[in-house]
C-alpha cells in the first residue's frame, strides 16, 4: 500500500476529517470484531522498543497477543490508550502480552511524548521504525488491534477504538488465551471519543 493510499484510508476511518471527505465515507470501512475462520499467519514486521532495539513478536510465542496499532494524530487510538494501559498488567496475569505499536513518522519521540501527556505507565514504547507494518499487517485504517494466539498466528482483529476493561473484552481474550474458538457474542463494544484526551 502506498504512502497516499494508507493516507487515505486513514482519513476515512477518522469520518474523512483527516482529508475533508464526507463523513458518509467512513461508514464503507468495516468495523467491530472481525473472526478469521483459520488463524493466519503474521509476517515479520520490525518492532524497536524505546532504545530502538528489535522488539518483535517472535519473543512473545507461546503468550497470547493483543497487538495495537497506533498514531498520535488519530483520535480514537490516543482515547483507547489508557484502557490499553491499565489492562497490561491485569491481562499479563493471565498471560496475554498487550503491545501498542506506535506507527507514527516520528518514532520513538512522538511515542513518547504521548504517553507522557496521556501518563501511559505500563505500555512499553513499540514503534514501527521501518513505516511498513500496517501494509504487511494488511491494515488500511485505524486503530485496530490484532488478537494473536499462543502460536503467533492472528485469529481475529477489531477494527476501530474498543472497550477492553469490560467483561465482554475479558471472555475474548481469555479465549484467544485458551485457543478457544472465538463467537459474535465475544466483540467488545465500540468506544467513540467524544473530546481529545
Amino acid at each position: 500500500m502506498t504512502r497516499r493510499a494508507l493516507l487515505i484510508a486513514l482519513g476515512l476511518a477518522a469520518g474523512g476529517a483527516l482529508l475533508g471527505l464526507p463523513a458518509q465515507a467512513a461508514t464503507k470501512t468495516t468495523q467491530g470484531l472481525i473472526i478469521h475462520d483459520a488463524p493466519r499467519p503474521v509476517p515479520e514486521i520490525d518492532i524497536r522498543d524505546g532504545d530502538g532495539k528489535p522488539a518483535g513478536l517472535d519473543g512473545l510465542k507461546g503468550r497470547a497477543v493483543l497487538l495495537n496499532l497506533w498514531a498520535s494524530w488519530c483520535m480514537p487510538c490516543v482515547a483507547e490508550l489508557p484502557a490499553l494501559d491499565r489492562l497490561k498488567p491485569v491481562a499479563a496475569a493471565k498471560d496475554i502480552e498487550v503491545v501498542a505499536l506506535s506507527l507514527d513518522r516520528g518514532g520513538k519521540v512522538t511515542a513518547v511524548n504521548t504517553f507522557a501527556r496521556l501518563g501511559i505507565k505500563a505500555l512499553d514504547i513499540r514503534t514501527d521504525e521501518a513505516r511498513a507494518a500496517a501494509e504487511k499487517l494488511g491494515v488500511s485504517v485505524l486503530p485496530v488491534s490484532l488478537l494473536l494466539d499462543r502460536q503467533g498466528r492472528e485469529v481475529a482483529r477489531y477494527v476501530g477504538a474498543a472497550d477492553w476493561e469490560g467483561a465482554v473484552a475479558a471472555r475474548l481474550l481469555e479465549a484467544v488465551a485458551a485457543g478457544r474458538p472465538l463467537t459474535r457474542d465475544m466483540e467488545p463494544p465500540q468506544v467513540r471519543p467524544t473530546t481529545a484526551p
